[in-house]
């Protein structure tokens, strides 16, 4: 009786470790590698009480149409200057380094806590999400990912320097 016992459950055991190794290995859903994610727009706003805080990005991008993509912004640089742009074109070459840091964002649906809330006029507030799918297929819907603070200042840098490199073409 006790050998059985002792067999039953090294089975058991046995089966327990499979099952561990292979929910282990299982894919989580929206971490797919195999797949690019395919976008239409990146949107990443500011609003604060002092100009030099306050910033607005916007990309809006098919890529079945190359250089139809536009690359608008406005935020203020170190030396306090405006930098500006409004509908620059821009092509996938120019929005790469932009799309390799969307596709390792966590781009689920997350549910928004919906509270009432009452902004000062000097309140803080901002806005980002970006728009998934493209013009083409017409299934597009925003998700709206949390980003850390080190997400938010690598999106700025690469936001940046899409700017200088655009701008200097555009001749602004």
């Amino acid at each position: 009786m006790h050998s059985k016992l002792w067999k039953i459950t090294k089975i058991l055991l046995a089966v327990l470790v499979l099952l561990t190794v292979n929910i282990g290995c299982a894919p989580v859903q929206g971490e797919d590698k195999m797949t690019h994610v395919e976008w239409s727009a990146f949107y990443m706003n500011r609003n604060h009480q002092f100009r030099t805080l306050c910033y607005r990005f916007e990309v809006n991008y098919d890529p079945f149409k190359e250089g139809q993509g536009t690359f608008s912004c406005f935020f203020v640089d170190k030396k306090g200057e405006n930098c500006l742009l409004s509908s620059a074109e821009v092509t996938s070459e120019d929005l790469a380094e932009l799309d390799a840091f969307i596709q390792k964002l966590p781009l689920t649906e997350q549910k928004q806590k919906q509270t009432d809330m009452l902004f000062a006029h000097d309140a803080t507030t901002t806005e980002f999400y970006i728009t998934l799918g493209s013009y083409k297929n017409k299934n597009r819907r925003k998700v709206k990912p949390q980003l850390s603070s080190m997400q938010q200042d690598k999106a700025m840098d690469i936001l940046k320097r899409l700017y200088v490199k655009v701008s200097k073409r555009e001749g602004k």
